[in-house]
């Protein structure tokens, strides 16, 4: 099975300049259809609070999207901790019922090179969504890289 992680702020929502403004934030058909293809459960997980993903989510029409949302105020460790991202593998191994989880993927994407450099560690596929992702053979650690997420899933899917 393969499992989908999604970082949300500057991964499945670029911010432009400092702040949040929610009410600029519209649904993505091509995001939302390339969603819907990929074949396996899907997870937020980011360094934001649970209240934000949420908030981004139903305004973005993306809750029904994911599984589950793990946040700062949900997890013990944040992202880059190996412990945040080992909690987080094993709460998907238990909500899915996977027995044998070598037989799993998990591709991680994200634009925090710290945090990638966290899932290549569990053996995670990595994607770096980052508009210099022209970059990445620079930094080993990164499978696939691109400079937004929607060119990432229409590529992996």
């Amino acid at each position: 099975m393969i499992t989908y992680i999604f970082d949300l702020d500057d991964t499945i929502i670029m911010h432009n300049g400092p702040g949040v403004n929610y009410s600029i934030m519209n649904e993505n058909p091509l995001l939302s259809y390339y969603l819907k293809q990929c074949k396996g459960p899907k997870y937020i997980y980011t360094n934001g609070t649970y209240s934000h993903a949420d908030t981004v989510l139903k305004q973005m029409n993306l809750l029904d999207s994911f599984e589950k949302i793990y946040s700062r105020d949900t997890i013990h460790k944040m992202k880059p901790s190996l412990t945040s991202a080992v909690s987080v593998q094993i709460d998907i191994i238990f909500n899915n019922q996977l027995v044998d989880d070598q037989n799993n993927k998990y591709i991680f994407f994200d634009d925090q090179l710290d945090n990638l450099k966290m899932g290549k560690k569990l053996g995670w596929i990595t994607v770096w969504i980052h508009p210099e992702s022209y970059k990445k053979s620079i930094y080993t650690y990164v499978d696939k890289s691109y400079p937004d997420i929607v060119t990432a899933l229409r590529d992996l899917i």
